[in-house]
């Protein structure tokens, strides 16, 4: 499936309204048709206020490698959120949408888990 980021150039990153959790629930929606945000509510707030919902941590399967779509957590200074899709992480920052090689993404992110829903 071709993957149009222009339908995102008017979203904009904020912390708590629209973060790149947010943004990886719409792209990985627009690629698969699920709804992961049954999975990672607890999540979907500031930085402030996240915790994490071990029952629903279980819904996601640790990869070894990236299989297309899959969720990609970048385990840096913060952790941040993006949807692997065909050899990219595309995620959201206060910069803009972008969607990198993952070697890229790991220089400027940390290093990155992936797992399937």
């Amino acid at each position: 499936m071709i993957l149009d980021l222009s339908k995102y150039d008017d979203k904009h990153y904020h912390d708590t309204d629209y973060n790149c959790l947010h943004f990886a629930v719409d792209i990985y929606h627009d690629l698969t048709g699920d709804d992961m945000s049954i999975y990672v509510s607890g999540l979907l707030t500031g930085r402030s206020h996240r915790k994490i919902d071990i029952a629903k941590l279980r819904r996601f399967k640790r990869l070894i490698l990236p299989n297309a779509p899959c969720l990609a957590i970048m385990h840096g200074e913060a952790m941040h959120a993006g949807i692997y899709h065909k050899n990219k992480i595309i995620h959201i920052t206060e910069s803009g949408v972008q969607s990198m090689a993952p070697h890229i993404a790991e220089i400027r992110h940390g290093y990155i888990k992936y797992y399937a829903i």
